[in-house]
């Protein structure tokens, strides 16, 4: 773990022990084991890597123990807001109370339980069965003949030690449920090696769609080992589009589905995003609708002649509030709609979560079905 990033979690620890706990009326064993507590689950990360297989982004321990484990992650991540919001507000106490003492303790023991209970929903709410959220979307090139596709995106699914099979099993019928004539995986769909995985990606065998299950990929797969996952991707029956793509006809109105990897790629030696070279040999004036994990490309995306980008990656910033930091690290794009030029570009909140942070307040997820309209 580098030394910027233990110091800055021994800072929050000793901010959270000394706003949060020094307050309170406890021996000093009980406000010992509350630093150590505190220590602990601001390192969570590298204890993790470390007791769960070495990788830190898929550790693989009990479901039970991650949700726990991201339940008190996340409480921690909490308290850093609602402490700063006591700390200003005791400090204005100073100054407007004229004597009258601050209730610390209390604040203190308010803030903690709150705390634990909006991040248990939060939590809960990260790795439940999402909601279907269902966009008209209007392209001027689109032929008549492919007036009202039905195209539906599964983004950031995760499937790890924490997202199992039933809860993708779960997701599968949903989507199948919506007749979809497209299916689109737009990246980081695993986290793991195949062997630790291949149970949980298994539901994806059942996904049907009448023109077929495409997917691109995104960061993760890369760290999980994408040689093998592209080989077990094909057999569960899904079209992987690396800077490829693939036509779709009907009544002799085209249509192009096309993918462009993640620009981790390059750094894994497959090469990066290249729309040019997924747009090679497509039919000319047919409609481009892009797979690409990360939006920030999506202005050199629109000048290259892509219709309609849908992208992830964000997981639209999981917290209302904090989705503006996160947009700052994906050029200003979070989630929902944009106008890029002359295309469209959707940022999906994603379909589930990583289990490095797994919390959703404000922010839900999705599965997101897309009725294409005709401009013509």
């Amino acid at each position: 773990m580098p030394l910027p990033l233990i110091l800055a979690a021994c800072a929050l620890s000793a901010y959270e022990f000394f706003s949060l706990i020094a307050p309170l009326e406890l021996s000093l064993t009980y406000k010992l084991a509350s630093a150590a507590a505190l220590l602990l689950v601001a390192f969570q990360g590298a204890i993790l890597q470390k007791i769960g297989g070495g990788m830190f982004f898929a550790p693989e321990l009990p479901q039970a123990v991650l949700f726990v484990v991201s339940w008190l992650y996340n409480t921690f991540f909490l308290l850093l807001f609602m402490l700063a919001a006591k700390d200003i507000a005791w400090l204005l106490w100073k100054f407007l109370a004229h004597g009258r003492p601050f209730p610390r303790a209390a604040a203190s023991i308010a803030i903690l339980s709150a705390a634990l209970l909006i991040s248990l929903y939060g939590t809960w709410n990260a790795v439940r069965v999402p909601n279907v959220r269902t966009e008209e979307v209007v392209l001027d090139r689109l032929p008549r003949q492919l007036d009202g596709m039905n195209v539906v995106l599964l983004a950031d699914l995760h499937i790890s030690a924490l997202n199992r099979a039933p809860l993708i099993e779960a997701i599968v019928q949903k989507t199948n449920a919506l007749s979809p004539d497209v299916i689109l995986l737009n990246g980081d769909m695993v986290d793991g090696t195949v062997a630790n995985r291949e149970a949980d990606v298994e539901p994806l065998r059942k996904l049907r769609a009448g023109r077929g299950v495409y997917g691109s990929t995104g960061n993760h797969e890369y760290y999980s080992g994408y040689g093998e996952w592209a080989d077990k991707f094909r057999e569960l029956g899904i079209k992987m589009l690396d800077n490829a793509h693939k036509a779709i006809s009907a009544d002799g109105g085209q249509i192009v589905i096309a993918g462009v990897v993640d620009q981790m790629g390059a750094r894994f030696g497959s090469g990066g995003p290249n729309v040019t070279l997924a747009l090679n040999g497509s039919p000319k004036d047919a409609p481009v609708v892009l797979m690409a994990h990360r939006p920030e490309a999506a202005r050199e995306n629109a000048e290259r002649g892509v219709d309609l980008q849908l992208s992830g990656h964000t997981h639209g910033g999981m917290v209302t509030g904090f989705d503006r930091f996160i947009a700052r690290f994906n050029s200003g794009y979070v989630r929902g709609w944009y106008r890029v030029g002359g295309m469209k570009l959707y940022v999906s909140p994603g379909t589930l979560l990583w289990n490095g942070f797994a919390l959703r307040l404000g922010v839900p997820s999705e599965i997101t079905q897309f009725i294409l309209r005709s401009g013509k």
